[in-house]
């Protein structure tokens, strides 16, 4: 997508790229405290999500540096802001970037990119599952000053817009790649 290469699905890694197991089958209370890097799939349903929607990471997970297959990485703020201008400006790339009725899995928009954006929902701090076939949250690699937050983007069934945030690190949410 313009000078960039990303995944065209979400990550579904369990090992991190060095072979070590990524922890997972965290209970809520663990899920919350958490400060290892950990994964989930949404609702804990993996015959129903796993394959569309991939694995939900915390940042903890993303910052290790190794969650991506080697020459790949996560991208940052500043490389998902790449992407969105070229793609006309946020407020109209969310609809270039989802998934659109005619792709399998489907969504609403019109994926004139490819990149394929799903729907997959977010597990949230204390450790519940949200927004399942409503949004698309997307990790990137870019922690706030504070070093309490990192940064997301965001995909919604309601808008063309790609929404910009900063989470707490405990967020499970989406991971995309794109090439070193």
């Amino acid at each position: 997508i313009g000078t960039q290469c990303w995944f065209k699905e979400n990550l579904r890694n369990e090992n991190y790229n060095d072979g070590s197991a990524i922890l997972t089958g965290l209970d809520n209370a663990t899920w919350s405290s958490t400060t290892d890097g950990a994964m989930a799939v949404y609702n804990d349903d993996e015959a129903v999500y796993l394959t569309n929607a991939g694995r939900l990471y915390n940042w903890y997970a993303v910052n290790t540096g190794n969650l991506c297959p080697t020459g790949w990485h996560v991208p940052t703020s500043l490389e998902y802001t790449t992407l969105t201008d070229g793609l006309g400006g946020t407020s109209v790339a969310g609809d270039a970037m989802k998934s659109s009725a005619q792709d399998s899995p489907a969504w609403n928009g019109t994926n004139s990119s490819g990149f394929s954006g799903l729907d997959g929902g977010v597990r949230y701090i204390d450790g519940t599952f949200i927004d399942g076939g409503v949004s698309c949250f997307v990790w990137s690699a870019t922690a706030t000053t504070s070093g309490l937050f990192a940064s997301y983007r965001k995909l919604s069934s309601s808008n063309s817009l790609v929404g910009s945030a900063n989470g707490q690190r405990e967020l499970g949410l989406s991971v995309r790649c794109v090439r070193d």
